[in-house]
């Protein structure tokens, strides 16, 4: 291997840590789709805008998306995200506006991927994991 690789096979790892280290369950295997099909859908995404949010609940369904993939990081606070119900740490970000927050979640924000991991989640499922996780508990 040349010394020339080293910044590559770094970068490789870095990335791999960054999809793979947050989950708990290390040994799941988390489907991508093709990038034709997550164009379109995130070109779909994209045109919708955002709307208002119930604060109260979040349905069963998106219970289950926090779970399977915001959760395995904004649980423990890894890598940088603000901790489920820490409302302090969420009030800077909120502060940027729902859209922001919307299109950090969609397009990869510092640490965190692109989607988030929640390849089918709508900007409106994003506002309400959002507002899920920004309320105290």
């Amino acid at each position: 291997m040349s010394i020339y690789n080293l910044p590559r096979v770094f970068a490789a790892l870095a990335f791999g840590a960054l999809l793979f280290g947050c989950t708990e369950k290390s040994q799941e295997v988390v489907e991508v789709p093709e990038e034709p099909a997550q164009k379109a859908a995130v070109q779909q995404v994209e045109s919708q805008p955002v709307t208002e949010v119930d604060t109260a609940h979040i349905s069963p369904e998106l219970l289950e998306t926090y779970q399977q993939t915001c959760g395995s990081c904004h649980e423990k606070g890894l890598v940088g995200a603000p901790k489920t119900g820490d409302v302090e740490a969420w009030k800077p970000r909120l502060a940027k506006g729902m859209d922001t927050m919307v299109k950090h979640a969609r397009d990869g924000f510092n640490a965190m991927p692109p989607a988030g991991l929640c390849y089918h989640c709508s900007d409106e499922d994003y506002a309400a994991l959002i507002t899920y996780m920004s309320t105290a508990r």
